[in-house]
């Protein structure tokens, strides 16, 4: 953060001292989105230690559930445990599910959010196949990770997928967004606007 401020700053500071305009309803954006990319960094590859004691009954491995390479196959299994692991206790093993889950979902949305909104030229494709890229590269160092010992990651496939799906749902509340700035708010504001015109 402290380098995007420099270089963002600098950039701002010249406008500013040439009298040009600023954008600052994007610069504000950008500055979410980079806030935002820190996090994201910050809690999938930098994440507090945290010991992971699920039980395993399926005779997977303790390796193969490290790294997980065929899809949804650790979300049935967890599924399987529901009631059984963690002696009964259904509620936690459910719990434990949706937090693992939607947090996978939710931790790329605001990606599809702000990247279209950020920078026009970015149309559905375009922000889930960076959505799939980003996701990749995370999995990637996570499991690089686990290989030199540094944190005890798990490197899922099922996290691209839903990393992804995240991506989706963000760029959809988006078009959602400029759906409703359109039809609803943009009217608004040109009736305001000219009624004020007629008054003078």
């Amino acid at each position: 953060m402290t380098l995007y401020f420099f270089i963002r700053g600098s950039f701002v500071l010249r406008k500013y001292l040439k009298k040009e305009h600023n954008l600052w309803g994007k610069e504000t954006l950008l500055f979410l989105f980079a806030l935002y990319l820190c996090m994201v960094v910050s809690v999938t590859l930098f994440p507090f230690p945290i010991i992971y004691d699920r039980e395993i009954d399926s005779g997977l491995s303790t390796a193969y559930m490290t790294v997980n390479w065929v899809p949804l196959v650790a979300v049935f299994h967890d599924l399987s445990q529901i009631g059984v692991a963690y002696s009964g206790d259904t509620w936690f093993m459910v719990g434990l599910i949706i937090r693992n889950i939607g947090g996978n979902i939710l931790l790329l949305m605001p990606l599809g959010y702000l990247v279209p909104l950020l920078w026009e030229s970015f149309k559905l494709k375009q922000t889930l196949l960076l959505g799939l890229c980003i996701s990749v590269l995370i999995e990637f160092s996570q499991y690089w990770e686990i290989k030199i010992g540094a944190f005890g990651r798990v490197t899922d496939i099922d996290d691209v997928i839903f990393n992804v799906l995240g991506s989706y749902l963000g760029y959809m509340f988006y078009k959602l967004t400029i759906m409703i700035f359109k039809n609803f708010v943009q009217p608004i504001v040109a009736r305001k606007n000219s009624k004020s015109y007629s008054t003078h």
